[in-house]
């Protein structure tokens, strides 16, 4: 596990066991925001619902500056591989991951399960946004969308700290990846 991963974990195991004063948390609505800093990376975890070993997770997001910097016609190429390795390094969740759409004039890559798990006719998938301009961002949360919705909702995903801490690595890893 990297510092990353680990810092992530110790510091909502800190939370669960001595309260949010422990830690600086900032709560927006019903949801609480919680940022770890390791190096040039950064890791935010907007989560709810904690107790001594989970949280419900709304949305991770990792920064890194690693690779920050990419020559404009390489645009395409970098962003497939990092798609490729997203999609590698979160091989374990529940549906692979497949690249959706990119864009490279505006330097990003979508990726969603493919295919999304159903039930019935309502559909539940994940879904990673790569972004590259100053640093490399990515962010992770999962959806539902059924037939008459008007658009796509936000699951709350219950998972384990060791969890949180193993797709927070996962992503940096990704991110960090040299580009041939």
């Amino acid at each position: 596990m990297s510092t990353l991963g680990k810092q992530v974990m110790a510091r909502l195991r800190q939370w669960a066991h001595n309260g949010s004063d422990a830690v600086i948390i900032q709560a927006i609505d019903s949801y609480q925001l919680l940022t770890v800093q390791s190096g040039q990376s950064r890791a935010c975890l907007d989560f709810f619902d904690i107790d001594r070993y989970s949280a419900t997770l709304r949305i991770l997001s990792v920064y890194t500056s690693a690779n920050a910097a990419i020559d404009n016609t390489m645009m395409r190429s970098a962003l497939n591989a990092y798609a490729a390795e997203m999609a590698r390094q979160l091989s374990y969740l529940e549906e692979p991951l497949q690249t959706l759409e990119i864009d490279a004039d505006e330097c990003w890559v979508q990726l969603r399960s493919s295919p999304p798990y159903r039930e019935g006719q309502e559909l539940f998938y994940w879904e990673v946004f790569v972004r590259l301009d100053d640093q490399a961002m990515a962010t992770l949360a999962r959806y539902h969308w059924a037939p008459g919705m008007i658009e796509r909702e936000l699951v709350p995903y219950p998972a384990t700290f060791a969890l949180l801490a193993r797709i927070t690595d996962s992503i940096h890893a990704a991110l960090s990846t040299p580009l041939a």
